[in-house]
């Protein structure tokens, strides 16, 4: 009886929790608060600031990636970790006037100011292996077209979430990024560019980042 009471209650509790997640992923409303929200508003030691954005600016050329991690969003990165294994959770792709073509509710373009809006905690720079600036050119003319594309939990659509918008970016431009196999969807991971052949890191928040605890 109480091995049946203890599964019973064992169900009950997976069901809700699947239930929750279902609520959180699938209705937008909900789903658009919850990922949208600093789940910890308070400053880290960990924060980006503006020197160290500036840095990073100064040392990034065109079709740079910026992968990046939040702990003031610690919900995406449960996620990323329970789906991908990995704490990395968004992808940008750098521009000709390095500007930042990413997907924030939809694809966009905008300025590096975004990260001090997120609270970002952790951020690496990586230069995929570009043979020529034509490749450069053709992996950020794709990004550039998807401009407007809504973002798609479903991840159906590459063009409406990050990671996807960056990796079909170059793949358009002949650099081969690999996609896993994510429940039951092929998907492109937010640590798929640290594993792309020839690709350098340029700059990363645990190696260059002097206030790094």
């Amino acid at each position: 009886m109480r091995v049946n009471r203890t599964l019973k209650l064992f169900a009950a509790g997976t069901s809700f929790l699947a239930g929750s997640i279902a609520v959180a992923l699938l209705v937008p409303p909900v789903r658009n608060w919850i990922f949208s929200t600093k789940m910890w508003p308070w400053p880290l030691p960990w924060d980006t600031n503006q020197q160290e954005l500036e840095a990073i600016r100064r040392l990034s050329l065109p079709g740079d990636i910026l992968v990046e991690s939040n702990l003031h969003g610690w919900q995406w990165m449960a996620l990323s970790l329970a789906a991908t294994q990995t704490a990395w959770v968004h992808a940008a792709l750098i521009d000709e006037k390095k500007r930042i073509l990413t997907v924030h509710k939809s694809a966009i373009e905008t300025d590096w100011n975004i990260y001090r809006d997120w609270g970002s905690t952790r951020l690496a720079l990586i230069r995929p292996p570009y043979k020529n600036d034509e490749q450069r050119r053709i992996a950020i003319d794709y990004a550039r077209g998807k401009l407007g594309t809504l973002y798609d939990p479903s991840f159906r659509e590459h063009a409406g979430n990050c990671n996807g918008l960056v990796a079909s970016s170059l793949t358009s431009a002949g650099i081969p990024v690999a996609e896993r196999r994510v429940y039951g969807r092929n998907i492109f991971t937010p640590d798929c560019f640290f594993k792309i052949p020839g690709a350098t890191v340029i700059w990363h928040s645990d190696k260059h980042r002097r206030n790094a605890l």
